[in-house]
């Protein structure tokens, strides 16, 4: 991967944004792509809801969607103390919680915090690892009492953990976010790629950067209701399988998922099965490295959920393989990205696309 795209990749991560506060994140994404489209053709609607579209040479409508939201925490109490709660917004584990480095985005700023644990030493029973609901989590800033931590912090300030963004060995990197940003970057890449291509996709196309999709209220369905696309094209993580799985348990449940061998195309329930047949033949001539999991339908995908809305809206899925999910060191290979980004390419570009919608 060029040093431009892990800039970029390395820029989305470390942009903070729980689901619900995507406006940071919004603008820069519509500042990356203002570089490629006319800036009439790149709006933030009121939910912070990017939306990108390029003209193609039919009718029909493809829409593509990465939602940019991350899981996140939001203040709900402070106590006599100066002791800080929270809770989740969207989904969490409370048993990777403890002694956490977080960050709390208040209406002044960054105030950096931390989730208190009892002394090592003090444990009575090495069993006892000090886990936490998540409404017990400790939340310090340093300073007590109410008076002095509330004229810092208030309730509803939204929480995050400390964003991070490392490198671990060949095309492998960790961090907090790549759930959906992976997705983003793959949106933006390939958005260059067709412009810069010099050939019209074969449907016009809706790109979108969709808003809380973590709290399973995502604010992509009123603009499928707006532009009624014939196909909907959900760019998201899914379950790599290949760690920590030393009883095929986990590659059981979720289909063998390696990171480096591709992007995924999901096959089943709700997944229209024409266009599966269209992104295995393209990726065959093209030598796109791509995997298989399976839909088993109502899997939470914005694709899916969509695929009742008008009437009717076909829909695929593209997941990126991702170990760790849905927590700070989510970990992705880079090839897997580009291998999503040349499909999507190709795939809005096939001659017999019309066909399919």
């Amino acid at each position: 991967m060029r040093n431009r795209q892990i800039k970029l990749l390395e820029q989305l991560i470390r942009i903070p944004n729980p689901s619900g506060y995507e406006e940071q994140i919004a603008k820069f994404i519509q500042e990356q792509l203002i570089e490629y489209l006319p800036k009439k053709n790149v709006t933030i609607d009121f939910q912070n809801n990017v939306i990108a579209t390029i003209e193609g040479t039919t009718d029909k409508t493809i829409m593509i969607d990465a939602h940019s939201d991350e899981i996140g925490f939001i203040v709900n109490n402070i106590s006599a103390e100066g002791i800080i709660s929270i809770n989740y917004i969207g989904g969490g584990d409370s048993t990777i919680l403890s002694a956490r480095d977080l960050v709390i985005l208040t209406d002044k700023g960054k105030i950096n915090a931390v989730v208190d644990r009892k002394h090592a030493h003090l444990v009575d029973d090495e069993d006892d690892e000090n886990i936490y609901s998540i409404t017990e989590a400790p939340v310090d800033i340093g300073i007590r009492k109410k008076k002095q931590v509330e004229k810092l912090v208030k309730i509803g300030d939204p929480v995050v953990y400390r964003p991070s963004f490392n490198h671990l060995v060949g095309d492998f990197y960790s961090g907090y976010g790549f759930d959906d940003k992976a997705g983003c970057f793959i949106l933006i890449e390939a958005i260059r790629e067709i412009v810069t291509s010099g050939k019209k996709p074969n449907a016009n196309l809706v790109f979108v950067f969709s808003s809380q999709e973590e709290t399973g209220a995502t604010k992509a369905r009123p603009l499928v209701r707006k532009y009624k696309p014939d196909m909907f094209i959900e760019v998201d993580v899914t379950f790599a399988t290949d760690y920590l799985d030393f009883n095929g348990s986990m590659e059981r449940e979720a289909g063998r998922c390696h990171l480096g061998k591709g992007i995924v195309i999901y096959r089943g329930c709700d997944i229209d099965k024409e266009s599966v047949k269209a992104l295995n033949a393209i990726a065959i001539k093209n030598k796109i490295k791509i995997q298989y999991q399976a839909s088993t339908g109502g899997i939470g995908y914005n694709s899916t959920e969509m695929a009742g809305e008008n009437m009717g809206v076909r829909a695929l899925i593209l997941g990126i393989p991702l170990r760790n999910m849905h927590t700070p060191v989510e970990t992705i290979n880079t090839v897997d990205l580009n291998e999503a980004v040349k499909l999507l390419k190709h795939f809005v570009q096939y001659q017999k696309l019309e066909k399919l919608l």
